[in-house]
């Protein structure tokens, strides 16, 4: 189980924690996942939102593959590609929407914006690491 905290002295996180205490002895590092479906077929094309989401969904597919439970995600990188400002709010209602159905608690993340992802469509790419 991963417990996040919030220390005192820090500037307030918004959607995400500063620090992720994991417990356990076995790693989970699961590889970046974009908005493909279990067909192979890229979805929600030009779509920050959707994307988003059926990522964050792969996300936790493939952690509960591997044994493991949302609860025990400590840190994701999210990858946006053309990031900026005005897409913020897009980007993060797919989150949300992806957290409300899994439930997730928010752990620490980066947040970067790139250039280009390797899959052509693919705006958002989201990489995890869970402690078991």
């Amino acid at each position: 189980m991963t417990d996040y905290l919030k220390p005192e002295g820090l500037y307030r996180p918004r959607g995400f924690v500063h620090v992720a205490v994991a417990a356990g002895s076995k790693v989970i590092e699961i590889g970046g996942q974009i908005a493909v479906d279990a067909n192979d077929e890229l979805q929600h094309r030009g779509n920050y939102a959707g994307q988003t989401e059926l990522a964050m969904r792969n996300v936790v597919r493939a952690v509960e593959g591997a044994g493991a439970q949302v609860g025990d995600i400590a840190k994701l990188g999210i990858y946006i590609v053309d990031y900026r400002p005005e897409i913020h709010d897009d980007v993060f209602s797919g989150f949300g929407a992806a957290v409300a159905a899994t439930g997730l608690r928010v752990p620490a993340m980066v947040v970067l914006g790139i250039s280009a992802l390797a899959h052509e469509g693919a705006l958002i790419e989201i990489d995890a690491t869970a402690y078991l």
